[in-house]
């Protein structure tokens, strides 16, 4: 879907979440998110590939750390964190990819040494410098972890508002939609809330998976709902029993080219018959004249 996350990291701090790449000749990493869930007890094994676009073999360090939302913009931090780096065990440390090759990455998830709920790591690639043997200057670049280790986190939200242009007059409806994750902000819950978005009367209902949202954070997710309607509509945004609704003019699909012949066609035939018919009483004016 499209909803998406991708990751670079320069000095700690998110540069891009949606460019597999952090500039032309560094480290590639696919996929840009894995998502599990975990049963009580149970270990899972995954990976990344880390491609090398380089000419030259490059030596790379691998790393794990937490990460959090810090926005409603869906930007992240990273941390420090020893109980995430003992939970999620990498197959190297350290390694020399060759020359535009690629490595596949495995690592292990140990559900037995991860907190429970929802857990939130990131897998991290990073150039080391040979001539200094540090990768302190190099950017970092990695993978999102997004787990359900047992039990999941609370799954709160609300629907805070529902944006959309009054007047609709294109093939789809478009819109956007706020949704807050109401849980505590120091819990650990974090989740796709699933959006349902209905229109009223005569209108289909659907539901959207929104953006990750974190415990007291806030997020916008988009949607596009096609549409073949005339009138004015009542459309709503909700999860569970959240809600929020807005009216609108709605022109879509064939009618919007019913309306158009209406607007242009519609006058210029008045004009004309109109025309026609003064015209025919002037003729017979002068004719009695």
């Amino acid at each position: 879907m499209k909803y998406w996350l991708g990751l670079l990291l320069s000095l700690g701090v998110v540069w891009c979440m949606q460019q597999p790449v952090a500039a032309e000749g560094s480290l590639q990493v696919q996929p840009l998110q894995n998502e599990a869930s975990l049963q009580k007890g149970e270990r899972k094994k995954g990976f990344i590939d880390v491609t090398n676009p380089r000419p030259v073999d490059t030596k790379v360090k691998f790393s794990v750390a937490g990460f959090k939302q810090v926005d409603t913009a869906g930007n992240l931090s990273f941390y420090d964190s020893e109980q995430l780096r003992a939970g999620i065990v990498l197959d190297h440390e350290e390694y020399t990819i060759p020359a535009n090759k690629t490595l596949r990455l495995f690592y292990i998830v140990d559900g037995t040494k991860l907190p429970t709920g929802d857990v939130f790591a990131a897998i991290f690639a990073q150039t080391i410098n040979e001539s200094t043997g540090s990768a302190a200057s190099s950017v970092r670049i990695g993978s999102l972890l997004i787990l359900t280790n047992e039990t999941p986190g609370a799954r709160q939200a609300e629907i805070s508002e529902i944006n959309a242009p009054w007047l609709q007059t294109g093939a789809d409806i478009n819109g956007k939609v706020t949704i807050k994750n109401t849980a505590p902000a120091d819990s650990a819950s974090g989740f796709f809330p699933d959006v349902t978005i209905g229109l009223w009367p005569f209108g289909q209902t659907t539901s959207i998976k929104g953006p990750l949202v974190f415990a007291g954070n806030s997020r916008e997710a988009k949607f596009s709902i096609p549409s073949n309607q005339l009138g004015i509509y009542k459309l709503t945004a909700s999860y569970g029993e959240s809600k929020k609704i807005q009216w609108m003019l709605v022109i879509t699909g064939v009618w919007r080219w019913v309306v158009l012949a209406l607007v242009t066609i519609l006058p210029a035939t008045i004009f004309g018959v109109v025309y026609y018919l003064r015209h025919r009483r002037r003729i017979k004016k002068e004719r009695r004249s």
